[in-house]
């Protein structure tokens, strides 16, 4: 199974497990809290289980390249000097289990995606998958 693949399988299985408990316990009841509310919830719980996988696709991508480039955390940072003060990069020899949602923000992994696939392309390094 790809990275993609079982990110995606967990997404949708966190979204399917939201919608039973809503559906179940009535808490999304368009009788109670009205249809617009109903609709807004579910489409806001899909749309959070989507930056969900793309943000762990995103932090294992750069794992996966930092790791075959044999980079450190410290290599990472000096890929990406101008970020926030709060903005921390992967460490690819302690990665999180899931990707923390608040420090690696989505404009440092993006960042160093691109500069670590090309350096990949070039030690002939295989694709993210």
């Amino acid at each position: 199974m790809t990275h993609r693949a079982k990110w995606l399988t967990i997404s949708v299985i966190i979204y399917a497990v939201f919608v039973v408990c809503a559906v179940g316990f009535k808490l999304l009841d368009p009788a109670k809290i009205g249809l617009s509310w109903t609709v807004f919830w579910y489409v806001a719980a899909a749309g959070l289980m989507y930056y969900f996988y793309f943000k762990n696709m995103a932090y294992r991508e750069v794992i996966y390249y930092a790791r075959q480039l044999h980079l450190t955390k410290a290599d990472l940072e000096a890929l990406v000097p101008n970020r926030k003060s709060t903005a921390e990069v992967p460490d690819p020899e302690h990665p999180s289990l899931l990707t923390p949602l608040i420090q690696v923000p989505l404009s440092v992994t993006n960042r160093l995606t691109d500069t670590l696939e090309k350096r990949a392309e070039k030690e002939h390094i295989a694709p993210f998958k």
